[in-house]
């Protein structure tokens, strides 16, 4: 019997020491960055846009294939019921044919820049969906924080509550108060708990969405907010606009879908020029001649052959596809003006609710201290029967509402400070700088 306590007790130092080693390791638990990571690793919607990117590459493979030239064999078999004037009744041919196109206009070499620049539009697209995945993840894992706040301010306004119940029932028990007074702070108290239990409902379905947002299984107890410990400090306003028009992913997209159709319009005058093809045939024939008695004749036939040619009039067809191209140049142009002025008034917008945010947090955490002192100054008046129990109330619903706003303003300040990171593509892509960063590093 000894032993097996001693077994017991072996395991659960073990299983202490493992868990304390598991902290060591691991720092403090999960932190914004790796459930970022973990984010990007495990969403499908980012798998999906890889295989997009991929099957661009696959199609960039497919037109340097117009560059080389074209290789086909085959074989005929034929069987006739009686022999004609100009084929004989059993005949067969094997061929072989190179053939490789010389000159079109240069249409090969636009379309392969064309599908070339479509496929960095679909990496900038991939770039800018892995931005938006750790801005949501971000927010998401705000949004815990925030929760965890409140539901600590629930509860602690519910400790507040029941010790002054309980202060106030013994004083109604030696005749100092009414019933009313103990019924009043009741319906406070009462209130409270339900408060408390909305504040934990909703932090287990923030929980929830930060779960779907990174594909892992989070628990509170894992997560690591000590990136709230110390507010964000922010740069000088006017290069954050100069980054993003230059780092921004969709901008970049736009303005290479706009290079695209550039290679497009190119691609499209093809057809004003001549086209050369270069061929070489081999053919061998079979064939069984009975008139003269021989069953196994056989004739070769190399060819050599070039051929040169141009449209002379299609229903001005190419120059409507050329008017098209220019077109799509022209719409890209204006799409990209177009999201310029959209994400320039939004860095604006932003960067005044970070202002405000400041402003107000700093606002908060004064009248959270003072709404602390009239908490301890209307709790001495109680005691000396100065103040009612309405007093208190008021004194525990307005240090409440302080510490809950100053926790909406301290996470607002943050919220607008990761939107204000979005707006410059700022988040990491995991190998060793930022998207802007890597942006800026490639001008000229």
């Amino acid at each position: 019997m000894d032993t097996e306590k001693e077994c017991v007790m072996f395991k659960k130092i073990l299983m202490t020491v493992s868990a304390v080693v598991l902290c060591v390791s691991t720092g403090y638990g999960l932190t914004l960055e790796d459930l970022q990571k973990s984010a990007v690793a495990n969403r499908d919607i980012v798998k999906r846009y890889q295989a997009d990117v991929e099957t661009r590459r696959q199609q960039v493979r497919e037109v340097k294939g117009n560059f080389l030239p074209s290789v086909d064999a085959g074989y005929t078999f034929n069987r006739l019921d009686a022999d004609g004037l100009n084929e004989y009744r059993e005949n067969d041919t094997a061929f072989g044919t190179v053939s490789w196109n010389v000159f079109a206009g240069f249409r090969d070499k636009y379309n392969l820049k064309v599908t070339e620049t479509l496929t960095q539009v679909d990496e900038l697209a991939l770039s800018a969906l892995k931005q938006d995945i750790q801005l949501n993840v971000a927010l998401y894992f705000l949004d815990v924080y925030r929760a965890n706040a409140n539901l600590e301010v629930a509860e602690d306004a519910v400790k507040l509550y029941r010790d002054r119940y309980r202060d106030v029932r013994l004083k109604y028990k030696v005749g100092i108060l009414k019933k009313n007074d103990v019924l009043k702070i009741k319906v406070e108290l009462d209130n409270a708990v339900q408060n408390s239990r909305r504040a934990k409902a909703d932090l287990d379905k923030r929980l929830n969405d930060l779960r779907r947002q990174t594909g892992e299984e989070v628990a509170l107890g894992a997560l690591d907010f000590s990136s709230f410990d110390s507010l964000p400090e922010l740069d000088d306003p006017v290069p954050y606009e100069t980054r993003m028009l230059q780092c921004r992913s969709e901008l970049n997209a736009l303005k290479k879908i706009r290079e695209a159709a550039g290679y497009r319009i190119t691609a499209s005058k093809a057809d004003l020029f001549p086209r050369a093809d270069l061929s070489a045939t081999y053919r061998n024939s079979r064939y069984d001649d009975y008139i003269i008695g021989d069953s196994d004749l056989h004739e070769d036939e190399v060819r050599f052959q070039g051929t040169l040619s141009i449209n002379l009039f299609d229903g001005m067809k190419k120059y409507a596809r050329i008017r098209q191209a220019r077109l799509e140049e022209q719409k890209a142009s204006h799409d990209l003006r177009e999201l310029e002025d959209d994400l320039t008034t939004r860095l604006k917008n932003t960067l005044l609710d970070v202002d405000v945010a400041f402003d107000n947090l700093g606002v908060a955490q004064s009248s959270r201290e003072e709404a602390r002192e009239n908490l301890r100054v209307t709790d001495l008046s109680f005691k000396q029967g100065l103040s009612t129990s309405t007093d208190i109330l008021d004194a525990i619903f307005y240090l409440s509402r302080a510490r809950f706003n100053v926790v909406d303003a301290y996470t607002r300040v943050f919220s607008s400070y990761f939107q204000l990171r979005r707006q410059v593509e700022g988040f990491e892509d995991y190998s060793g700088s930022s998207q802007a960063e890597k942006s800026l590093a490639a001008e000229p």
